[in-house]
């Protein structure tokens, strides 16, 4: 499957490779996926050119921050409350032990960039984005280029569900990974390739949508079916996960009850940006198939509050630590 560059001739075309909705629209109804393959439909999810389009633009805002967010204003849309979000990450991954510009941190599932940029900005850090889009790569290292940080960000392609390169252990101070980990089919596994990367002491934050505690995984179709997973985490796997591959827990910040609200404004997105989308080639299907989503999602939330949604911090243990 092309993943990227080639196809902005044939988005607003009839051709017949156009119009099998598996083909462009990235529909997982009723379906999770193994670890052999998540990865090409994770590609299928975001790295396609019309997929691209839709999370920069739905998610993100038009920025690089493509993740569900913090609302600190009535005002806030997904731009800013995402941006918000990025801002609370690095406030955990400092406050747990200071990053400085003579680190290197690894951004797992780097997307777009919004984190790698970020950190890089605020810190004057390295950062290595490891993602399996490279497409997505090429849009994260042209936005550092504008930015001027080139120099302190690169992106690789990779995939999580992989072991990680031999000759990353114990390479970086810190590790981020926004919203990725849903994708990963061996989270305990990931999670200790994660340890052996990292230098004694160095820190893991990341968040990811999961599952509430003792949610039923049927409740969750609303996200499921128009998302790549293999099964979705609950906060307390995630506690036990980093503790069995051999991390220390540090914290857990419960923003559940920011969802419903970003669920939501996703829905107002397509509806205010639909006819761009349209010339951009993504199909008003796509779109619908989306809103029905969306709007389970957002109703069974406010309902039930099946999601859960937040930041984990852990970190490795220091040489002879307990």
């Amino acid at each position: 499957r092309k993943i990227a560059g080639g196809r902005t001739s044939s988005l607003t075309s009839h051709a017949p490779a156009r119009t099998r909705d598996s083909e462009i629209m990235a529909d997982f109804v009723d379906k999770q996926f193994t670890k052999e393959e998540v990865a090409e439909k994770v590609l299928e999810q975001y790295d396609e050119e019309t997929t691209r389009v839709f999370y920069q633009c739905v998610m993100g805002g038009g920025g690089h921050d493509i993740h569900f967010g913090i609302y600190k204003e009535p005002t806030d849309g997904v731009k800013e409350s995402s941006q918000h979000t990025t801002e609370w990450m690095m406030t955990q991954l400092d406050g747990a032990s200071p990053v400085k510009p003579t680190h290197h941190v690894l951004d797992l599932g780097s997307g777009h960039g919004g984190g790698s940029h970020a950190m890089a900005q605020k810190f004057g850090c390295k950062v290595t984005g490891y993602n399996l889009g490279a497409g997505q790569n090429a849009l994260n290292m042209a936005r550092c280029k504008e930015l001027g940080i080139d120099h302190l960000v690169d992106a690789q392609v990779g995939n999580i569900n992989n072991p990680l390169p031999a000759e990353w252990t114990g390479k970086f101070d810190q590790v981020w990974s926004c919203e990725v980990l849903c994708h990963a089919g061996d989270k305990v596994a990931l999670f200790k390739e994660l340890v052996r990367c990292m230098k004694p002491g160095g820190v893991f934050v990341f968040s990811d949508i999961m599952g509430a505690d003792g949610a039923d995984e049927k409740a969750l179709k609303g996200f499921t079916d128009r998302n790549a997973t293999t099964f979705m985490g609950r906060p307390s796997m995630y506690i036990d996960f980093v503790k069995e591959a051999g991390m220390k827990y540090v914290t857990w910040w419960d923003g559940s009850n920011h969802l419903e609200r970003y669920f939501r404004d996703m829905l107002s997105q397509i509806q205010s940006n639909r006819p761009e989308m349209n010339a951009k080639g993504i199909t008003n299907q796509y779109l619908d198939n989306w809103v029905s989503s969306l709007t389970e999602r957002a109703d069974i939330q406010a309902e039930k509050g099946v999601f859960a949604w937040g930041v984990f911090v852990a970190r490795k243990p220091f040489e002879g630590e307990l």
